[in-house]
């Protein structure tokens, strides 16, 4: 590391005391461009994908121009969908006035508003304008069907999860158009998926949808293994306006607590340069607090375009659950492992308890309160003690800070949230501001019916059919998402040792001999792995997929 690289670092790190001495000056981001799932990115309860393929006749492809051109205003900009998330945040906050210590109610917490937003593939893409080919992307211009060996996907026809088994985006059968439509209402939300759907029928597209709904009661919030879903979100860097303050994401550290001011959105939730989401803004640089280069966006007309990853994942929660019985049973027998609970064994694993709460700030047992706690709950560092934070308005982080985890004697190395974030952490990478550079917006949402017998040992309407409907939002899908799955989460050895696969998400045809290994360590440290030969998550399908500005919707790919 270069001593510009690691002055720089020390500068910006909010354990040295040597905060920078001025705050970064965030680009205002052209918010009617943009497309709102990219900029602040859909986070609504319901969503319907509308899977699209295209007819190849030239006259049908004019009429979907046509449509195109006919459908730009209901594609939600970034300017629109952050409105509504912050009518949605007054909406909330006015709840919690009335009732402090409950969480509102998704149905409570709602608007009428419908976001919509379009993305295609590279054949989609191609078929409308030929400039799709001077994308720079080989990830995106092959598809994931032909890099689910990369991903570390089952392998061979008869494997399930293999991209010949897929329900969506088989090889051959790749989608031209994903929509995505999202709001707090499911009926809203599917009336408007009809809607597009019959138009798209009736120029010839063949069409499909999926639908995603969060999990409802007292499973709100969670996805299907029972764990809170999206605590640990990167903000994005940049304004709204010309307004100084006008961010597009809030900011909760009292200013005077340099840099930590400067660093995080809510406490714990690094800010991470434009750049890494939209092509054609400052991404990250040596320092987390200086601008770095520009992503580049080429063709020019891609210039606020993002990618997205589209990923179906199945989740065999009954199978889940009982190798966390079974295998927490088994280290229970083993000295250091005494009392060693299926809970506890998952939350290892994961590196959070099933309320959202971090395992290295309450290692002796899941704290709902401090999960449900955005102030808190993204808190902790793991190579350092993690510092109390002085936070605005006179909010505070009542509970015990994180104790410095460096080995991963407290968290894993393994554990899900080590895996996709270092934190603090060097790795094989370098230190932490590389990890910045590695972020993705996650704006998925699960689909099917919650298993209430979560060993999955009585009937099962649903067959097994739920899980994730993953999507995330990145500038490169090579150096964000398919890095983090295959070199980072499908890696025994990365992003460093002492590890493992990643249990819950990593992939075990990239396994050795199979099976997911991950070491944990007991009470006396001593070493034991935990070992999974089947697989939990299984693909059944997916995409890459850009999504186009709206300039370049209206004058390169409608006209």
């Amino acid at each position: 590391m270069s001593e510009r690289r690691s002055s720089a670092i020390r500068r910006a790190s909010p354990m040295t005391g040597t905060p920078a001495q001025q705050a970064p000056v965030e680009p205002v981001l052209d918010m009617d461009e943009i497309q709102g799932i990219a900029v602040p990115g859909f986070f609504k309860p319901h969503q319907t994908l509308v899977y699209v393929h295209l007819p190849r006749q030239r006259d049908a492809i004019d009429k979907f121009r046509g449509l195109l051109r006919e459908f730009l205003p209901a594609v939600a900009t970034a300017a629109k969908t952050l409105k509504d998330r912050r009518e949605h945040r007054q909406i909330a906050a006015s709840l919690r006035a009335v009732s402090p210590r409950r969480r509102a109610p998704a149905r409570q917490a709602t608007n009428r508003e419908v976001l919509v937003a379009v993305a295609f593939s590279a054949p989609g893409l191609l078929k409308l304008t030929p400039g799709a080919s001077e994308i720079p992307s080989p990830a995106f211009q092959g598809g994931m069907a032909a890099r689910a060996s990369l991903l570390g996907d089952p392998r061979g026809r008869g494997a399930d999860g293999s991209p010949a088994n897929w329900v969506v985006g088989r090889p051959g059968e790749e989608l031209d158009l994903l929509i995505i439509v999202a709001g707090d209402e499911r009926e809203l939300v599917s009336t408007e998926a009809e809607a597009i759907i019959k138009r798209l029928l009736g120029i010839g597209a063949l069409v499909a949808k999926q639908d995603g709904d969060a999990r409802e009661g007292k499973f709100a919030g969670h996805e299907h293994f029972g764990f809170d879903d999206g605590v640990s979100q990167p903000g994005i860097r940049g304004r709204a306006s010309v307004a100084a303050d006008d961010f597009v994401t809030n900011r909760h550290i009292d200013p005077s607590d340099r840099p930590a001011a400067w660093l995080y959105g809510y406490p714990g939730q690094d800010l991470v340069w434009p750049g890494e989401f939209v092509l054609g803004y400052p991404a990250t640089g040596p320092d987390p607090l200086l601008p770095g280069p520009l992503s580049r966006a080429r063709p020019a007309w891609t210039r606020n375009g993002s990618f997205l990853v589209y990923r179906r994942l199945r989740q065999d929660v009954g199978l889940f659950w009982r190798t966390m019985r079974d295998e927490a049973g088994r280290l229970a027998k083993l000295d250091g492992f005494q009392g060693l609970t299926e809970d506890r064994l998952a939350a290892l694993l994961v590196g959070r308890w099933r309320s959202g709460a971090p395992f290295n700030r309450v290692p002796l047992g899941d704290n709902e309160d401090l999960g449900k706690n955005p102030l808190a709950n993204n808190n902790f560092l793991f190579d350092s003690d993690s510092p109390k934070l002085s936070l605005i308005n006179g909010q505070t982080d009542p509970y015990d800070m994180a104790k410095a985890d460096p080995v991963g004697i407290t968290c894993p190395w393994g554990a899900h949230i080590r895996k996709v974030n270092v934190r603090d952490s060097g790795s094989d990478i370098g230190g932490r501001v590389a990890t910045y550079s590695k972020r993705l917006l996650r704006v998925g949402v699960p689909f099917g019916q919650s298993l209430e017998d979560h060993y999955g040992e009585g009937r099962d309407p649903q067959n097994g059919d739920r899980g994730l409907l993953f999507l995330s939002i990145q500038s490169s899908i090579e150096n964000q998402f398919e890095f983090l799955q295959a070199r980072w989460m499908n890696d025994p050895s990365r992003p460093k040792m002492p590890g493992g696969n990643d249990m819950i998400v990593g992939q075990n045809a990239a396994a050795e001999g199979g099976v997911r290994r991950c070491t944990i360590f007991g009470s006396g440290l001593q070493q034991e792995q935990v070992s999974a030969p089947n697989q939990w998550v299984i693909p059944t399908g997916g995409g890459y997929f850009f999504v186009p500005s709206i300039t370049a919707l209206r004058e390169v790919i409608a006209r």
